[in-house]
């Protein structure tokens, strides 16, 4: 029975092995089709892993064949019953060896994808921040976002995004302070961070759920060898998981230290006034971990380093509308905004971001400060420029009811219900439900009781 068991693991492991290279490793949506269907991609890097995995399989193939062909002159007088087993039993023990090779190095791919990929790392990671500042980062999503419909009832402000955008906290202290708080820092350093949990697709666990199924197997078939073979086997097995954890561990760390070293250079640097040496750190730790060019915080310190030099950069422009905003300027910052627009196409995709958000913000600031179509148009040009600003597009068409928009208000329903297909989080059905009662509320407001009526329906979830 037990080897009944142990066959039928095999063959399952087998047939996930396949289907990780039929389906996505990550599915991020990034815009839309001509159908209106969202459009998912994949991070650029699984193509690399997949080919990867597909040379360590052959690698596999490869040692099989070898162990074959190494009995092929007994195999040639006979196919004896004691030989074959032989045989099998060292192939099953090939199997389990490189699977425990290989499942470790399969877990490097979160890495690659939020920290060395500052494109899908970025975007992923602003799109699980607005999900966050629109479920629990702005409270109850229902109070918050659908009683400023009229004017008669208690006028609840819309809730600002966060200043800072990071895929995480950046190593410059931490690894000297490594304790039970700081220990989620050094998981996420690993890409094991809300954002990639949140777009992960079902290929990367199918790889690495196949490929400890499949070594798990192998190591079951080998009922028949003695136990100390067993043993033996398992030593071996563990060394390799062992060796292979090490360079995963070794490979993954050489980027996190190294920009930590750079980090706490540029502070000294900056401490001591060579702000231009600082400047210098900055980039060579964004070299290292290519997430840190949408961090935030390294962005404005940047700025501030440059309008210190008197550079006359975006950087600088960014740091400069930061503090227009935190001092009140609206007005002001929005002069700038407009000026940074010009060249946005030009610009690097983590700097057009960081643009967006800054007018996310002063956009609602013109709501909370009554001033709805100005907030309006703009909530829709940030919709036309941002394919996946899910935040801009729920304000949109709580501001197209108030307008009386209904055209508006069906689009953005359509989009917003759309681009939550791939979110994984559940607490989704929040925001997917209130805006549809944004929208049966604009529909009551049109005449069409119908329509109201359906979509106060779709908002119960019935």
């Amino acid at each position: 029975m037990a080897r009944l068991a142990a066959l039928a693991v095999f063959f399952v492991s087998l047939l996930l092995i396949a289907l990780s290279f039929r389906e996505s490793w990550f599915t991020l949506p990034q815009g839309w089709q001509v159908d209106g269907a969202a459009s998912v991609v994949d991070s650029p890097v699984t193509g690399y892993f997949k080919a990867g995995f597909l040379v360590a399989i052959s690698v596999w193939i490869l040692g099989c064949v070898l162990v074959i062909w190494k009995e092929r002159p007994t195999f040639l007088k006979g196919w004896k019953k004691e030989q074959v087993r032989k045989t099998s039993h060292t192939l099953f023990a090939w199997s389990c060896l490189w699977s425990a090779t290989t499942f470790p190095l399969l877990w490097w791919y979160p890495q690659w994808v939020i920290v060395q990929d500052a494109q899908t790392s970025g975007d992923a990671a602003w799109l699980q921040q607005q999900h966050d500042n629109l479920t629990w980062l702005g409270g109850d999503v229902f109070r918050a976002h659908s009683e400023r419909y009229n004017e008669i009832q208690l006028a609840t402000n819309m809730q600002d995004p966060p200043t800072f955008l990071a895929a995480f906290r950046t190593p410059i202290d931490s690894l000297t302070t490594l304790g039970i708080e700081e220990l989620p820092e050094a998981i996420w350093w690993f890409g094991l961070n809300p954002s990639f949990s949140q777009f992960v697709g079902r290929g990367w666990f199918f790889a690495w759920l196949g490929t400890s199924a499949f070594g798990m197997s192998a190591f079951g078939l080998l009922k028949n060898v003695p136990n100390k073979g067993r043993r033996k086997l398992l030593k071996k097995a563990g060394i390799a998981l062992g060796l292979s954890s090490c360079v995963l561990i070794t490979s993954a760390l050489t980027p996190v230290l190294n920009a930590s070293r750079n980090l706490r250079t540029a502070k000294e640097a900056t401490l001591e006034g060579d702000y231009q040496k600082s400047l210098n750190s900055l980039d060579k730790a964004q070299d290292w971990m290519p997430a840190l060019r949408f961090d935030t915080s390294i962005i404005l310190q940047k700025g501030r380093l440059e309008t210190l030099l008197h550079h006359d950069t975006t950087c600088a422009h960014l740091y400069q509308i930061w503090r227009l905003e935190k001092q009140g300027h609206g007005g002001r910052a929005k002069e700038l905004l407009q000026n940074l627009d010009q060249e946005r196409a030009d610009l690097p995709r983590e700097w057009q971001r960081e643009l967006s958000r800054a007018w996310m913000r002063v956009t609602i600031d013109d709501f909370n400060a009554g001033r709805l179509s100005e907030a309006h148009l703009q909530f829709g040009r940030l919709c036309e420029i941002e394919p996946t600003a899910i935040q801009a597009r729920f304000h949109h068409q709580l501001t197209s009811l108030q307008v009386g928009d209904i055209a508006y208000n069906r689009r953005r329903q359509l989009e917003i219900k759309t681009l939550y297909g791939p979110y994984l989080r559940k607490n989704k059905r929040g925001v997917i439900s209130t805006s549809f009662l944004i929208l049966s509320q604009g529909e009551w407001n049109a005449g069409n009781m119908t329509a109201a009526a359906e979509a106060r329906r779709q908002s119960k979830g019935l």
